[in-house]
């Protein structure tokens, strides 16, 4: 390597040229004043502060460590099955398995730190709020509830960091964290040395600490954000032939250098930054710790500091020239000078005669700075200059970071006297990425949590290398590579392009899928068969074509046109296919896109579970398909369980099912725990378990009495427009008295569980493709209840009753975003053996119906509404018998059974409508809107309003 003095005559620093330095000095490489634990931008206090407030990582609702919006846990936990493909048959667990006792199973791991949660969240609040100036025993409490979680966490782990470091918990782990901050727990007065930022800095080092033992990869806040997961990147290859240039400190993280294939630069000086930025674009799916998007890509790396961490602008260029000329094409630059977005000496470089002709094939990602800068004024530009994207930070709720720099109004002019022609402001250049608090390389093995735009450009760099590897005819033309991160960004702040967010946050999932699925051009392989397929033919598509497309294990082959050139795409239409590859038109063999599935299932306007499907209606349900050895197509799904009001929760809270079918899809199993009816129904229109319930819903409410628990069904297609299904489902439900008076207490405890299980055969007929009815057949049996009520009297109705129901329904997709769906059912019920409770001769009949119209893309491609009109189980008509000992001979004083009838027939007919709407937000937000009116007629006793409004608003973190 040539030395630095030769390398760089000009001197350093050199202000009129613009200075660009390391982590300190007027020009920094965006590392310094944004450390991630001390300095102005800290991330532990101050107004980027995660740790308390709205925001709060650590406790309350918003958690991002866990809790129902974990990025840990809960909403991103599915991407452990996505990550199992890079293991294989290695245990993600350490060792053979999981079972050998090395590493604690991953789901334990979370009910940890669950608890860890609900302690720290007792002890930071009352650490913080004890005076500065108090005695120091008044620490004593803080110390002892530290105490008390290292000795839970020891209990968990200790097995653990024995294995790992041959020491005890104590000694291998909880003391040398302890010494860092200057801990000493049998001296409470060394607590109060510590400030808010340092309390919540340990306990993110306890954390991280005790995860990079875990024996899996990470999954950090940043993946959930950008819509990223790493079977993502296994479909798309991993980032393979793909060479990205990386303009930053040394990197000496032995598990990245493997992957640069070649490095110079002016001196070997290196402060973690280049660590840092490489390890979360090509860091592998080991279980060590960071995850990259591009693993597989290959990094060629300069070095424009000097032993001193300086260097100036013709050091840059100098490496610039190096990278392109080893066929980068992306160069990532975390590099600036302090106060611009895009400082205008960037010029300079692009138009240094030694790069002309070598850097018009090459996309220039550039962080945008840590001065929390809006750049005003005119850039003076060379319209000849590269392709770019600057890229600023966002914090986890999707806000900009205070520190990062912002387009402003700022505009690429080639002259003085230009005015800004459109497209050429920076903000339509501009976009933004997750950069707080990002678990990162520490360039030592181990992992630490920076902040920073230098954080936020190699995920852009690494998406990009993503489009080059999938389509890698991409590294020519960096103008659609440019364009497709700009156009597949989502939209925050203001409307449109804007001054802060500029195009919006970053999306890898869009940026990997087509821009706009109605500018294709389709062509369906049917049995090794390709035939293009006209738009109109495809949207709109029913259920029936649907199944015909999973039998014949179809996919459609399509094409985007973009910029002068094309990307293809293999939509996978069938679940025989998950998994499985196609011969592109280059020759290479690509992995179906199974990420596209359910997006293209969408747009052609069929996004509901109706079916037979395993799948939940709701907005935080999930499915995912299950591999298996046995040649069959599984599907395994989950949702919150649906509460019944009154009656104990049981059980977990998720309800499950799995769907087994056979290879041509004709015939189906689907078997779970949950909202039974919705599957038993199996009808297109109602996938929401109000819609059965006797109380508000009027599709079948008889298979709602008997929804909850466990159920089974099975379908089988006669034809292709004939289909028979049959199931069973079940639930047993027991009051819930806690909270009650003593005497409701002894009154209700006596009421035996509510037990009920009922069968159902139905059959369905495709009269066109948007018209199809169906009907069905119902028996519901209740153990010690009438039609869902119960008696304090164990023996009033202690041989319970049977219903036999007929259903016949309607579904009409009147237009691919619009459906109208109708139901109604009858019902005979009659009370089983003798009890004091009987049912008069004739039964009971009752009636009910429901009409639900819903309405995809109102406003736009973001919302839904819903609308629907009822009317719940109501008697026809039918007596009551009701058998009593009294004296039956006044003179003798005889006893026996008197029975009196009454009519309970037309006391209480109600209809309800309701209306849902919801509309995602962008970035893990998302509002619901919820209104319901009941009218009555006659006279009621029920205490439910008569109108109900609610809304409900979801920021996840």
């Amino acid at each position: 390597m040539a030395s630095a003095q030769g390398t760089n005559p000009a001197p350093r620093p050199v202000r009129p040229q613009g200075i660009v330095t390391p982590s300190w000095g007027s020009v920094s490489p965006f590392w310094g004043s944004v450390s991630p634990f001390w300095g102005s931008v800290s991330p532990f206090w101050g107004s980027v502060s995660p740790f308390w407030g709205s925001v709060s990582p650590f406790w309350g609702s918003v958690s991002p460590f866990w809790g129902s919006v974990s990025p840990f846990w809960g909403s991103v936990s599915p991407f452990w099955g996505s990550v199992s493909p890079f293991w294989g048959s290695v245990s993600p667990f350490g060792g053979a398995a999981p079972a050998d006792g090395i590493i604690p199973q991953w789901g334990n791991i979370n009910a940890f730190w669950g608890d860890v949660n609900t302690r720290w969240g007792s002890v930071s609040p009352f650490w913080g709020s004890i005076s500065p100036f108090a005695d120091p025993s008044a620490y004593q409490p803080v110390a002892d509830q530290l105490k008390e979680m290292m000795q839970h966490s020891a209990d968990f782990w200790g097995a653990t960091v024995q294995q790992k470091t041959g020491k005890s918990f104590q000694d291998g782990f909880a003391q040398p964290l302890l010494v860092k901050y200057g801990i000493d727990l049998n001296d409470p007065s060394t607590l109060a040395k510590l400030d808010v930022g340092q309390r919540n800095q340990f306990f993110v080092d306890w954390y991280d600490g005790l995860m990079n033992l875990s024996g899996t990869d990470r999954v950090d806040h940043w993946m959930g954000a950008v819509h990223w997961n790493p079977a993502l990147s296994q479909v798309q290859g991993a980032g393979s032939g793909t060479v990205i240039g990386l303009l930053d400190f040394t990197v000496k993280d032995p598990d990245l250098t493997q992957s640069i294939s070649k490095y110079t630069g002016v001196s070997d000086f290196s402060n973690g930054h280049g660590a840092a930025v490489a390890s979360l674009m090509i860091s592998a799916q080991d279980g060590k710790g960071v995850m990259g998007i591009a693993p597989r890509a290959t990094v060629v790396a300069y070095n424009p500091f000097d032993a001193t961490g300086t260097a100036n602008w013709a050091d840059i260029t100098n490496g610039v020239k190096m990278l392109v000329q080893n066929r980068a094409s992306i160069v990532n630059m975390s590099l600036g000078v302090p106060g611009y977005t895009l400082h205008p000496d960037w010029n300079g470089v692009f138009t240094d005669a030694s790069l002309a002709g070598k850097i018009a094939k090459t996309v220039f990602v550039i962080a945008a700075g840590n001065e929390g800068a809006s750049q005003t004024g005119k850039i003076l530009w060379n319209p000849a200059n590269p392709y770019f994207l600057v890229v600023g930070s966002v914090d986890p709720s999707g806000t900009i970071s205070s520190f990062s720099n912002r387009p402003g109004d700022a505009c690429l002019v080639s002259s003085a006297t230009a005015t800004c022609a459109a497209g050429n402001a920076l903000r339509d250049r501009f976009i933004v990425a997750p950069g707080e608090l990002i678990l990162v390389s520490d360039d030592k093995g181990g992992t630490m949590r920076m902040s920073g735009t230098s954080l936020a450009a190699p995920l852009v760099s690494a998406t990009i290398a993503l489009l080059h590897d999938r389509w890698p005819w991409l590294a020519t033309n960096p103008k659609a590579t440019t364009n497709i991160i700009l156009r597949s960004a989502r939209d925050l702040g203001a409307p449109g392009v804007d001054d802060v967010y500029g195009v919006g946050l970053l999306d890898v999932t869009a940026s990997q899928s087509p821009i706009d699925m109605n500018a294709l051009r389709l062509y369906q392989m049917v049995n090794g068969k390709l035939t293009q397929q006209p738009l109109s033919s495809v949207q709109g598509a029913t259920q029936e074509t649907l199944t015909k497309w999973e039998a014949d294990g179809a996919f459609f082959y399509a094409y985007e046109d973009i910029d002068g050139t094309f990307r293809d795409f293999s939509i996978p239409l069938s679940t025989r296919l998950v998994g499985g590859a196609t011969l592109s038109p280059t020759g290479r063999q690509e992995k179906f896109q199974q990420y596209l599935y359910s997006r293209f299932i969408d747009w052609v306007g069929k996004t509901g579970t109706s079916g037979g499907a395993a799948g939940f209606a709701s907005f935080t349900s999930m499915s995912a398909p299950v591999g298996n050895p046995y040649g069959v197509n599984m599907t395994m799904s989950m949702a919150p369980r649906t509460l019944m009001q009154g009656y104990r929760q049981s059980g977990m809270p998720y309800q499950t099912a799995l769907q087994i079918a056979d290879q041509d899809n004709r015939f189906a199993i689907t078997a779970g725990d949950g909202d039974g009816a919705i599957t038993l129904g199996q009808h297109a229109g109602f996938g929401l378990a109000s819609d059965y319930d006797s109380d508000t819903g009027g599709a079948n409410p008889l298979l709602g009495l008997a929804s909850g628990g466990a159920y089974a069904a099975a379908r089988y297609a006669l034809s292709d427009r004939v289909q028979m299904s049959f199931g069973v489902t079940e639930r047993s439900l027991r009051r819930d008295t806690r909270g009650m008076s003593v005497g409701d207490q002894l009154m209700l405890g006596g009421i035996p569980d509510n037990r009920s299980s009922a069968e159902h055969v139905a059959i369905s007929y495709r009269m066109s493709p948007a018209i199809t009815v169906n009907a069905g057949y119902t028996r519901l049996r209740e153990n010690t209840a009438l039609l869902g009520t119960q008696s304090v009297d164990r023996a009033d109705l202690a041989g319970g009753s049977t219903t036999d129901g007929a259903t016949i329904g309607m579904n009409v997709a009147v237009t691919s975003d619009l459906n109208i769906a109708a139901s109604g059912t009858v019902g005979r019920t009659q009370a089983n053996g003798r009890q004091n409770i009987a049912v008069g001769n004739g039964g009971l009949l009752t009636s009910s119906y429901e009409v639900a119209l819903t309405k995809n893309k109102l406003f736009d491609a973001r919302d839904r509404i819903r609308f629907t009109f009822s009317q719940p189980m109501y008697l026809e008509q039918g007596k009551i018998d009701y058998t009593t000992v009294q004296v039956i001979d006044r003179q003798t004083g005889e006893l026996g059974n008197v029975t009196q009838s009454f009519d309970i027939s037309g006391k209480n007919r109600q209809f309800i409508g309701e209306m849902l709407y919801g509309r995602s937000l962008g970035i893990n937000r998302e509002v619901s809107l919820f209104g319901r009116a009941r009218l009555k007629q006659g006279v009621t006793t029920d205490a439910l309003p008569a109108y109900i409004a609610g809304a409900r608003f979801r920021m996840g973190f």
